[in-house]
């Protein structure tokens, strides 16, 4: 696979939760697809992009933040600290500290795993990444909203192609994420090749001396099920909303889709797919990505 880190340094953004007051300082996979789905109808290009996307080595993270190296997400169930050498207190403190983590830098990746990375380092460093206020805007269009404010920049793994390049270039203008009109979400893009030692550990294949991290918010198809679900910890992610249709004049409710979270620990990898979560009876489909890519730990 062809894959690439695409950086983006975001000033300000909405990545909302569910609600307008309320922001985070990520996104996932599903998201990012979506806007690019909207990007490829304005550049006459969706059906090109659609098929490129289906393609088996066709892969997309999560977002994830990049302060100086990529950060990955901070997988289930870890770390493994050693109660023998330390006090109950200190090893609760330090289990709080972790909890209280999105990502984990790729070089400290090993050491969090085992329980041996400073805690209070890493929680200073997610804690100065970003700053999200709430802003109020009166007039005669009033809104309150809460914005992200980044101090670094976010990325996420994707597999390059001529393609994916365009709406990227072309995404950085339009915005990503809530109340773009207002200026939010616009972002500067910049293509970088992934370190060699986060490019040798991710995968879609299987290797029964691992265990896979995943990368991207997703679901295995229905005959991959069965197969992952043993020894896996996980947690869900639930994804709803709206599609605007031309023909009702109106949004309709998408379907819910529960997905397992970026983090998220196998001991099998799985392909994933993009479903169609469109509206009963709506006119076109409504993609949503849910292709797994997975980064592998023990051996």
């Amino acid at each position: 696979m062809a894959l690439k880190i695409y950086v983006m340094k975001f000033h300000q953004a909405h990545f909302g939760n569910g609600y307008l007051n309320s922001s985070i300082a990520h996104f996932t996979a599903s998201r990012l697809f979506s806007a690019l789905c909207l990007e490829a109808i304005k550049n006459n290009c969706l059906d090109e992009f659609i098929a490129e996307a289906n393609q088996p080595d066709f892969v997309l993270s999560d977002a994830f933040p990049f302060i100086k190296r990529p950060y990955l997400p901070k997988p289930v169930s870890y770390p493994n600290f050693d109660f023998a050498f330390e006090s109950l207190d200190d090893n609760i403190q330090k289990q709080k500290l972790a909890d209280s983590l999105y990502a984990v830098p790729l070089d400290e990746y090993h050491n969090f795993l085992q329980g041996t990375a400073d805690m209070e380092k890493l929680a200073r460093s997610q804690a100065n990444f970003s700053k999200t206020v709430e802003i109020t805007k009166k007039g005669e269009d009033p809104y309150e909203v809460a914005v992200t404010y980044f101090k670094g920049s976010l990325y996420v793994i994707a597999k390059q192609s001529q393609i994916v390049d365009q709406l990227m270039t072309s995404l950085q203008y339009s915005g990503l994420g809530g109340k773009r009109s207002s200026g939010y979400g616009s972002f500067e893009l910049r293509i970088e090749n992934l370190p060699s030692d986060l490019a040798d550990c991710l995968c879609q294949e299987n290797d029964e001396r691992y265990e896979y991290v995943l990368l991207t918010t997703s679901f295995p198809r229905k005959e991959e099920l069965d197969q992952v679900l043993p020894y896996a910890k996980y947690e869900i992610h639930k994804e709803s909303g709206f599609a605007y249709s031309e023909t009702e004049q109106e949004l309709l409710r998408k379907q819910d889709f529960y997905k397992f979270k970026a983090g998220s620990i196998f001991k099998r990898a799985y392909h994933g797919y993009i479903a169609d979560v469109r509206p009963d009876g709506f006119g076109h489909p409504v993609y949503n990505f849910a292709k797994g890519l997975f980064y592998k730990i023990g051996g």
